[in-house]
């Protein structure tokens, strides 16, 4: 089973992304797929992704110089400190140290400057329908 996890918080605009994202794929009604809405990721979500065979991370992140770009982050925070800052790395890496369990991964963001408000509204859907629409395809 793919799981697709979007994650921000939904009062905060663009930082909204990734669960904005998710609501698109909702309509979609995917096969052998579950979406998973997220203000972060916690250690326990581990738990939940145990009958996953592929990941896929929806995200809001920083980027001044290329706001409404999609993206997979070129810096990837890795630390291993178990706090708001968790990363998708981390998750997957406790998957297979914990469970042995090793599965495909991407991450997806949005880059944005702007996380308290949405900036330029028709941008701004216009990346959530296109990422909904290629994870629609998978």
């Amino acid at each position: 089973m793919r799981i697709i996890i979007g994650y921000g918080n939904p009062l905060r605009g663009e930082d909204a992304f990734g669960i904005d994202v998710l609501r698109a794929l909702e309509k979609k009604k995917l096969k052998d797929t579950k979406l998973l809405e997220l203000f972060e990721l916690t250690p326990e979500l581990v738990l939940k992704l145990l009958d996953a065979n592929k990941l896929v991370f929806i995200d809001a992140s920083y980027s001044a110089e290329y706001s409404y770009t999609l993206a997979t982050p070129l810096h990837i925070e890795t630390s291993s400190h178990l706090s708001h800052h968790i990363s998708p790395l981390v998750i997957v890496s406790a998957l297979k140290t914990l469970y042995a369990k090793e599965l495909e991964f991407e991450i997806f963001s949005m880059m944005t400057s702007e996380f308290e408000q949405i900036k330029n509204h028709k941008k701004y859907q216009s990346k959530v329908q296109t990422l909904a629409t290629f994870l629609g395809l998978d």
